[in-house]
């Protein structure tokens, strides 16, 4: 029953098993010399940037030393799925039960009991968490099997790790709000030049909202890219998607298998981009979900589903989307927009117009494109879906039952915060749902390094396009952020009003290869530019535009 201690830390728990000492078996002796390795080579300390990687694909999946730890051959996981985790969600593996100090010592003397850990002394009673599969034990031995308890109760370590003062230990498992806040303290401390810590909103229950801001000699002119979890603040192992993202371009090794980010490509989007990390959406659901139910948290204090609560299709004409009432788990809220959990996203896409925007969910293990909502037309042709598809096919799940896919849906939803992105300001917007939910931390750990080739390969796809970038001046040069540019060659279903230019009159436009792009820039007083183009790069174009008079 793998868990969540620190090395060299006490035990959170006691197993009360056989007390005849064993010797580790050949799984034990191999984590040992493992985790020997790791502790020798420095921990979580900043990489050297390498310089003349040859950009692959492959460069991206983690050399895991022996892929027979996980399904018995030496081949590319991507191709040899034969491991499957102990569990996807801790509530299939594990129950809770309570015990008095007696019943406890009866399980003593009798030598043969399941394996207990303990969750939480009351004095005289006691709370362990016990493997599912063990429960009819433990009720016929007078224990009370519980209906379930906090986070905490499955992942009593994150007490261990708060304590410590180590960036490694507050790595080194799922992370509640105060590490959290610890870690992007930390990396904006180890990079002061590249990273600081914003304050974009505040919770319901007046807990802070942070991102990380990442980008080299940051100038609000740089067009944006969004990286955030936790809508669901239940799913905790989100958080862990959007951080890799922020190591990755800080060069830090925050996990046990992590990897250098191409050099030309991270220096492509620190030059070019700023790039936002918001860990967690929702930090009301995360603190309920350690503090009182591991089944809870998905929804805010008041009860809504923000991403449920976004505009675009809010309370459409599917009841199966979303609920109006305030005991669903999809509660949409009483008017849209109405939580300040999701204005303060909303009010910071406006800000700054993302181009790009991962929303990082558990556990359907797709990549989901613009739009979800039923009823809802996607524009012809579809950039969304080609950009969708081209990165889905790197992910790797590190399942046999589930392979990352591109996906328009999973279930009817409306009210989204990718719809609402990519309708009201044409961003590249994605909802990107991990492999597993809540697995051992070890499990969890091969599920941040499989969505790790789905984030790079974003960026790359940045990098190298189909995309266009338009400048539109006046004759002397000045920026015209009241200009639009009309697809002709696009048909559009839902009244986009995009593209628009930003405060320095540029517009981005994602293509899909071989488009050939019928187009007019439009501008209030000023006399409109028709253009045909073919663009499978990244294609850079300026334009003038003459005054009416």
């Amino acid at each position: 029953m793998p868990q969540n201690s620190l090395p060299g830390s006490p035990s959170p728990g006691r197993s009360i098993s056989n007390t005849t000492p064993q010797l580790p078996g050949s799984a034990g002796f191999f984590f040992l010399m493992t985790l020997l390795v790791f502790l020798l080579a420095g921990g979580c300390r900043s990489l050297t940037e390498s310089s003349g990687w040859d950009f692959h694909f492959s460069d991206w999946i983690p050399d895991w030393t022996a892929q027979s730890w996980f399904n018995g051959s030496s081949d590319d996981p991507r191709y040899s799925m034969g491991y499957e985790p102990d569990y996807v969600h801790w509530f299939d593996h594990f129950v809770f039960v309570r015990g008095s100090r007696g019943q406890v010592l009866r399980l003593q003397r009798m030598g043969d009991a399941p394996p207990m850990m303990l969750a939480q002394d009351n004095g005289a009673e006691k709370i362990y968490k016990v493997r599912k599969e063990d429960q009819q034990f433990f009720r016929k031995n007078g224990f009370a099997i519980l209906s379930g308890g906090p986070f905490l109760w499955v992942d009593p370590g994150l007490k261990a790790r708060k304590r410590s003062r180590q960036f490694r230990d507050w790595m080194n498992g799922y992370k509640d709000n105060e590490i959290l806040e610890r870690i992007l303290n930390h990396l904006a401390r180890q990079h002061p030049t590249l990273a600081q810590r914003v304050r974009i909103g505040t919770s319901v229950q007046d807990r802070p909202i942070y991102a990380l801001r990442i980008s080299r000699n940051y100038s609000p002119a740089k067009k944006s890219l969004m990286f955030n979890s936790g809508h669901h603040g239940m799913e905790v192992l989100s958080i862990d998607y959007s951080l890799d993202v922020a190591c990755l371009l800080l060069n830090e090794s925050c996990y046990p298998h992590s990897i250098y980010m191409p050099t030309d490509l991270r220096d492509y989007i620190l030059n070019n981009f700023v790039v936002w990390i918001i860990p967690m959406v929702n930090p009301d659901g995360l603190h309920r979900f350690w503090n009182h139910s591991g089944y809870m948290g998905r929804k805010n204090a008041n009860g809504v589903d923000l991403n449920r609560n976004y505009p675009f299709y809010w309370k459409s004409w599917n009841n199966l989307a979303s609920s109006g009432s305030a005991a669903s788990y999809k509660y949409r809220g009483p008017e849209p927009g109405s939580e300040p959990e999701t204005r303060a996203m909303m009010d910071l896409a406006r800000k700054h117009r993302f181009l790009m925007s991962f929303s990082f969910h558990t556990y359907a293990t797709r990549v989901l494109f613009p739009y979800t909502a039923d009823g809802a037309s996607n524009p012809y042709p579809d950039p969304a879906k080609y950009f969708a598809s081209t990165i889905a096919r790197h992910g790797i799940s590190y399942r046999t039952t589930r392979q990352y896919e591109a996906a328009r849906k999973l279930y009817s939803v409306d009210g989204t915060d990718q719809d609402w992105l990519y309708h009201e300001l044409g961003t590249m917007a994605l909802i990107v749902e991990g492999s597993m939910s809540t697995p051992s931390w070890e499990n969890a750990l091969k599920s941040i390094a499989g969505m790790r080739p789905v984030s790079l390969a974003s960026l790359e796809n940045l990098k190298s396009g189909p995309r266009l970038e338009l400048e539109i001046t006046d004759p002397s040069g000045r920026p015209l952020p009241e200009a639009r540019l009309v697809l002709n060659s696009r048909t559009w279903f839902e009244q986009e009003n995009w593209p628009r230019a930003d405060q320095n009159g540029k517009i981005h436009v994602f293509l899909v290869p071989d488009e050939t792009l019928y187009a007019e820039i439009q501008a209030p007083g000023y006399r409109s530019r028709s253009f045909r183009m073919q663009c499978n790069k990244v294609c850079v174009q300026r334009f003038q535009l003459t005054p009416t008079r």
